[in-house]
C-alpha cells in the first residue's frame, strides 16, 4: 500500500534526494550550502532535518532565507504547503499573528525558526496532527508544574543556548612551531589549516632543526621516516615526533576552540541537563532525557571549569601554571624594578659610607670612570673592599627580589645567577643575554606546562564530543516543547478533539487569544469566556440542529469579530496540532479555511468584482472548508447587500463539505431575501449598568435576533444628558423604540 502523503490539491509528495530538488534552491544557493557544509548529502541531510539554525549559520543565508529553504524542503517532502489550508490573507494574518504568540515564548532561534515549520495541515495528515498534540499535551503537562524559579532557571540557561559553531577560529599561539623533514606532512599540515595557528616549516636538503627553531619556546619537529638530526640536542625545548603523530600530538587548541568558541552554549546545556530530574515525568520528557547523557556531561562540565571563554587555562586550575602564567606576565616590570632598586640602593649605600674618601668622590670616580671604559679589576683594585662589598651584597639582594618578584622555586633561583653585570660602575648594568636566557626559560616552562595541560583536557573533551553535540540539539528542540507548553499554561490552552466524522465547530469555553493577550499585559480585567457552534459536533447548544451556515447578529462593540476570530484561531491552531483557546472543542479537519475582515471605507466597483470572485472561489470548491465573513455588506450598497449575502447562502448552505458564519448588521433584511431557512445567531447587550456601560452576553443566543446596540448608546447619553440636549436623545431613542416593536 502507498502511503506516501499526498497533497489536497493533487500534487504528489516528491522525493528529494539533492538539495537542487528543493524549490526556490537555484545554483548559487546549492553552490553556498555545499561550500559551508563539504558536500550535497550532509547539506541535504541538515535540511531535512529541519535545521534552520544550522542554515541559517551559512554565510550569505539569512535567518528568513533559511526557514524558506528548510519549509520548502519540509512541503515538498509531504505534500503540504502552508497556504493550502489557508486561503484567505486574513486567516493567515491571524494565525501567523498567534504563532508569533508563541514565538515570544521561544528562547532560542531555532526554536522560533522552526515554529514557522508548524502551519495547519490537511485530513490526510490527521495522525501528524494528532502526534503534535499528544506531544504538546505533555509540553502543557510539564509547562503547569513549574514553579516561577523553574521558568526563571529555565529561560536564563535556555536563552545561551544555539547551534554549534562547527569552523572554529584560528588564533594565533605565540611561541610555538611546527619542523618536519616530510613533505607529505607539511601539506597534510597546511591542508588542515594548522599554519593559521603556529608557523610550519618543512626543511630542505642540508637544513637543520636548529636553523628554524631559535626564538620559539615549544618546538615540534615530525620526522616519519625516522632521520635524526643532531641539532636537536643543542635545543631544551624540542619534542620529536614519529609516523604516528595526530594533529592532537601538535595542536590540540583545535579540540579546545570548538569548546571555547561555544562555552557558553555547552556551559548552559550542562547546567540544563541538571534541571531535567526536576521536572515531570513525561514519554516526552523521557525521550529529551534520552538525548542528555548526565554522565557524560558531568565530565564535560568538570572539565570546562578548567578552560575560559577564551580557551586558555583558567586562573587556579594548575599553581605551577599560574606561576609561570604570573612570571612571563610580570618579567619586563619585574626587571626595570629590580634595576631600578639596585642602582638606587647603591647609590644610598655609598653615599652613606664612613670611608675615609667622600661618598660623593666615590660616586664620580664611578661614573667618570665608567664613561672612560676603565676595566673592571681596575676599579676594584682602586676602591675600598667596603664599596666592592657594596656592589656585591647589593647584586646578590637584587637577584633574590628578582626571584621573588618572579615566583622562582628555590631550584629555578639559579637561573637569575649572572643576571647582574660584575664590573663596578654606575648605573649597574644587567647582562642581556642573561636577562634573554632567562626570560626564554620562564616562557618555555610556561609553554610546556600549559601545553600539556591543553593536551590533557583536549583528550578528554574529544571523546565527548558526541553527547555535547546530541544534547545542544535536543535542548534546542526542548526549548520549542518549553514554549508551547507555557503559552499553553499562561493562555488556559486545552487539546481540542479533531475528527473527520465531525461536519463543523464546536466550543465550550472558549476565549479570543488575542484578547487574552492584551489582558496578560494588563490592559484590561478578565476575558469573558463563550460558547459557539457551527455543523455538527458533539457540542449542540439549544436552539441548534448542526446547521452549517448561520448568520451571527449583534450590538455594536458586542463582540461579533472576536467570536468568528476566535473561531479562526481555534481551527487553524488545532489543525496545526497545538492545544486550543478553549475548555472544551470539536473539530473536523478542513481542507481550506477562509476569514474575511469586513472592508473599511468605501469599496470600489473593481473591489466588489474582486470580492464576489472569491466569494464564487469558495461556493465552487468541492473541498470540505470553514468560511467566515465579518460585516461582508460593506462591500457593496445597503439595499443590494442582503441579496449578495443571501446568494451567497442559499449555496453554501446546501454544500455538507461547508460551515459558513457571517456576521451582519442586516440580519433581518437578509433573512427575508433569503429562500431557505437561516439560523441567526444574536449577541445581546442586555442593558446598561451602574456606571451606564454596556452590559453584553458575549456568548451569542442561538435562533435570536440580537437587541439593537444604538438604543442602547442613545439611552445611555440620554441618562448623561441635561436639558436640550436630552430632548434630541429622547426624541431618538422614542423613534428606534417604536422601529423595534413594529
Amino acid at each position: 500500500m502507498d502511503d506516501t502523503p499526498r497533497c489536497q490539491s493533487g500534487v504528489d509528495a516528491l522525493s528529494i534526494e539533492n538539495i537542487s530538488d528543493i524549490p526556490g534552491v537555484g545554483d548559487k544557493v546549492q553552490k553556498v550550502l555545499v561550500d559551508h557544509f563539504g558536500s550535497d548529502s550532509v547539506a541535504l541531510k541538515v535540511i531535512l532535518d529541519s535545521r534552520v539554525d544550522l542554515v541559517a549559520a551559512v554565510p550569505g543565508i539569512g535567518a528568513r532565507q533559511a526557514v524558506n529553504i528548510v519549509k520548502a524542503a519540509y512541503e515538498s517532502q509531504f505534500g503540504v504547503t502552508s497556504n493550502m489550508i489557508l486561503r484567505s490573507v486574513h486567516v493567515r494574518k491571524i494565525f501567523d499573528q498567534v504563532v508569533d504568540i508563541i514565538r515570544g515564548y521561544a528562547n532560542t532561534g531555532y526554536a522560533k525558526d522552526k515554529l514557522h515549520l508548524y502551519f495547519p495541515l490537511p485530513p490526510e495528515r490527521i495522525d501528524e496532527i494528532k502526534k503534535r498534540q499528544s506531544y504538546f499535551a505533555d509540553a502543557s503537562k510539564m509547562a503547569k508544574a513549574l514553579s516561577k524559579d523553574q521558568r526563571e532557571t529555565l529561560r536564563t540557561h535556555l536563552g545561551q543556548v544555539r547551534g554549534l559553531y562547527r569552523r572554529i577560529k584560528p588564533r594565533r599561539i605565540e611561541g610555538r612551531v611546527i619542523i618536519t623533514n616530510d613533505a607529505k606532512v607539511f601539506d597534510t599540515l597546511i591542508k588542515e589549516g594548522v599554519d593559521r595557528w603556529c608557523p610550519v616549516y618543512v626543511l630542505s636538503e642540508g637544513e637543520k632543526v636548529a636553523d628554524y627553531a631559535q626564538g620559539y619556546d615549544l618546538v615540534f619537529y615530525i620526522s616519519p621516516i625516522g632521520l635524526y638530526d643532531d641539532s636537536v640536542d643543542m635545543l631544551d625545548n624540542v619534542e620529536t615526533l614519529g609516523k604516528d603523530w595526530s594533529l592532537a600530538d601538535v595542536l590540540p587548541e583545535q579540540t579546545i576552540g570548538f569548546y571555547a568558541r561555544n562555552y557558553r552554549v555547552i556551559d548552559a546545556a550542562c547546567k540544563l541537563a541538571d534541571e531535567f530530574d526536576k521536572l515531570p515525568n513525561s514519554d516526552s520528557i523521557k525521550q529529551f532525557a534520552e538525548g542528555l547523557d548526565f554522565e557524560q556531561l558531568t565530565k564535560v562540565r568538570e572539565v570546562l571549569k578548567n578552560l575560559n571563554e577564551e580557551g586558555d587555562i583558567a586562573e587556579s586550575v594548575d599553581p605551577e601554571l599560574d606561576r609561570y602564567r604570573k612570571a612571563v606576565k610580570s618579567y619586563p616590570t619585574a626587571i626595570a624594578e629590580t634595576e631600578s632598586w639596585l642602582n638606587e640602593e647603591v647609590t644610598k649605600r655609598i653615599v652613606k659610607s664612613q670611608i675615609t674618601l667622600g661618598g660623593q668622590q666615590i660616586i664620580n670616580i664611578l661614573q667618570s670612570a665608567d664613561v672612560d671604559g676603565a676595566e673592571s679589576t681596575a676599579m676594584r683594585n682602586m676602591l675600598p673592599a667596603e664599596i666592592i662589598e657594596t656592589f656585591t651584597s647589593s647584586s646578590q639582594e637584587a637577584e633574590d627580589k628578582l626571584v621573588q618578584m618572579l615566583g622562582l622555586s628555590a631550584r629555578e633561583a639559579d637561573w637569575a645567577t649572572g643576571i647582574i653585570s660584575e664590573e663596578i660602575a654606575l648605573p649597574v648594568k644587567f647582562v642581556l643575554t642573561q636577562v634573554n636566557d632567562l626570560e626564554d626559560k620562564i616562557r618555555r616552562k610556561y609553554a610546556d606546562r600549559q601545553f600539556k595541560l591543553v593536551k590533557k583536557f583536549a583528550s578528554d573533551l574529544e571523546k565527548l564530543g558526541e553527547s555535547v553535540t546530541k544534547a545542544v540539539l535536543t535542548l534546542l528542540e526542548f526549548d520549542l516543547f518549553l514554549a508551547v507548553g507555557l503559552f499553553a499554561t499562561d493562555y488556559s490552552l486545552n487539546t481540542p478533539h479533531v475528527s473527520l466524522e465531525h461536519t463543523g465547530v464546536g466550543i465550550k469555553g472558549a476565549r479570543n487569544i488575542f484578547l487574552v493577550e492584551s489582558m496578560l499585559k494588563g490592559r484590561h480585567g478578565e476575558v469573558q469566556p463563550i460558547e459557539y457552534v457551527i455543523g455538527s459536533t458533539p457540542i449542540r447548544p439549544e436552539g441548534t440542529s448542526g446547521e452549517n451556515c448561520a448568520l451571527l447578529s449583534g450590538a455594536n462593540s458586542g463582540g461579533k469579530t472576536t467570536t468568528i476570530q476566535t473561531l479562526a484561531q481555534i481551527a487553524t491552531m488545532a489543525q496545526a496540532g497545538f492545544p486550543v483557546p478553549a475548555e472544551e472543542s470539536h473539530l473536523r479537519i478542513f481542507e481550506e479555511i477562509y476569514f474575511f475582515y469586513k472592508s473599511r471605507g468605501m469599496v470600489s466597483a473593481g473591489a466588489f468584482e474582486t470580492t464576489l470572485k472569491q466569494f464564487a472561489d469558495i461556493v465552487v470548491s468541492e473541498k470540505s472548508k470553514l468560511a467566515l465573513f465579518d460585516e461582508v455588506e460593506a462591500i457593496t450598497e445597503p439595499g443590494s447587500a442582503a441579496n449578495v449575502i443571501a446568494g451567497l447562502i442559499e449555496i453554501l448552505q446546501q454544500d455538507e463539505n461547508s460551515c459558513t458564519v457571517i456576521c451582519s448588521h442586516l440580519a433581518k433584511e437578509i433573512q427575508e431575501v433569503t429562500n431557505v431557512p437561516v439560523r441567526i445567531d444574536g449577541i445581546e447587550a442586555k442593558g446598561l449598568d451602574e456606571n451606564l456601560e454596556l452590559i453584553v452576553d458575549r456568548t451569542p443566543r442561538f435562533g435570536v435576533v440580537a437587541r439593537s446596540t444604538p438604543e442602547l448608546i442613545v439611552e445611555r447619553l440620554s441618562k448623561l444628558a441635561r436639558g436640550k440636549k436630552k430632548e434630541v436623545y429622547d426624541k431618538i431613542l422614542d423613534n428606534l423604540s417604536r422601529e423595534r416593536s413594529s
